[in-house]
């Protein structure tokens, strides 16, 4: 698209305004606005107006004097800046260098700005009354659904802005999700990440959720079909872990802090309501050979149990990633160290990445580097993966 200069078309505009108007004063161009009215009539309109031309003229050339004198000079500061620019390329290639990157943080702001002005009509929109129990409310990636009781849920997501409550984590998977990958989600919630997989991996992709609350399943399972995206989303209400077995889940007053390591140590998770749930390893779910792209983990503290339970699957697939929520309070409710816990994934030859939740980008991490943190999602994958080359670009 050719560049609009608008200085030139403003300036040529302003030409036209005095050439029609000192014109039409001299008998050039007569005014459309008389040449449509009989002459005797027209004759009269102009005796009638002739005391009021010289201070028309006046007021018409101090305001667009004004203008074409703001023109003059904003072309004269346009001329500077290029020959200042194009000797600085000449002279200072630091300088230039400094120019340049200048132009890139101006256009990132911009990108942001637009970001930000393309979430508005989303944000804006208040949860929608589905039920006497149940809240619809719109994220960017369709309708999740969310219980009237969950005050802290609801509040949260409402606060949280179109991306959801991890939009850091939302955004690094809509870069390493391809259309055809297969994506599987242990702890889907009520199917904020499963929306974002969904749409990533396409009507060819296949994503796998795991949830084993029955009321947040149920939400789940209600925001896939409202979404229409049933058909590429296979759905479990299960939990995953080491072996196959029935085990009692705690499912807290906050649907995401539901865990099967007991009550949340809050005082508002005291009253967790215990329930017995099936659990299954993924390795007995997915079948051999199947290829399987990334894994999502959020199980409140079962991660390791989780990573035992798929060693299969890690083997298989070379290139797998694994997104896990790393929380020492969770830890230490499974008794598991933190070294412990990182021990187990850099075993299969992982390499850890801390996910910036604000910016998606991600960093190389070690242990020591997170002893103060209280929570935060890793990404795991492989040095020569494409995930691995994916976060170093």
């Amino acid at each position: 698209m050719p560049r609009v200069r608008f200085d030139i078309s403003l300036t040529n505009a302003i030409r036209q305004v005095r050439l029609h108007g000192e014109g039409a004063e001299r008998g050039l161009a007569p005014s459309p606005a008389f040449s449509a009215t009989p002459r005797p009539i027209g004759l009269v309109a102009r005796w009638l107006l002739a005391p009021f031309r010289k201070p028309a003229r006046f007021f018409r050339s101090f305001l667009v004097g004004e203008i074409g004198s703001k023109i003059d000079q904003a072309q004269r500061t346009l001329n500077a800046v290029e020959v200042c620019v194009a000797s600085i390329s000449d002279v200072n290639q630091q300088a230039l260098n400094a120019v340049e990157a200048s132009i890139a943080r101006l256009f990132a702001r911009v990108d942001a700005l637009e970001t930000r002005l393309a979430e508005l009509p989303i944000k804006v929109r208040t949860p929608i009354a589905v039920d006497g129990s149940t809240v619809a409310l719109r994220t960017a990636d369709g309708f999740v659904f969310v219980p009237r009781a969950d005050t802290m849920l609801l509040l949260m997501l409402y606060d949280a802005g179109p991306e959801g409550l991890e939009p850091g984590t939302r955004r690094l998977l809509t870069r390493l999700l391809a259309p055809g990958m297969t994506f599987i989600d242990v702890g889907a919630h009520i199917g904020l990440l499963t929306l974002c997989g969904a749409r990533a991996v396409g009507p060819q992709g296949r994503v796998v959720a795991f949830e084993p609350t029955p009321t947040t399943f149920d939400l789940l399972s209600r925001a896939l079909a409202i979404n229409g995206i049933s058909d590429r989303v296979e759905a479990h209400c299960l939990a995953c872990g080491a072996r196959r077995e029935h085990r009692a889940f705690y499912v807290g007053t906050v649907l995401g802090h539901s865990s099967l390591l007991g009550p949340a140590p809050l005082s508002s998770e005291r009253a967790a309501q215990e329930i017995e749930v099936e659990v299954v390893r993924l390795d007995d779910v997915v079948p051999t050979g199947k290829r399987v792209d990334l894994v999502k983990i959020d199980v409140e503290g079962a991660e390791l149990e989780v990573l035992h339970g798929m060693t299969r699957i890690t083997r298989e697939n070379p290139d797998l990633t694994i997104i896990a929520e790393f929380g020492p309070s969770h830890l230490a409710r499974a008794e598991t160290t933190p070294d412990a816990w990182f021990q187990a994934f850099v075993s299969h030859g992982f390499e850890v990445y801390a996910i910036n939740e604000l910016s998606g980008e991600c960093r190389r991490v070690d242990q020591r580097d997170l002893t103060a943190v209280e929570s935060v999602n890793l990404l795991f994958c492989r040095p020569n993966s494409p995930a691995a080359r994916n976060v170093r670009s």
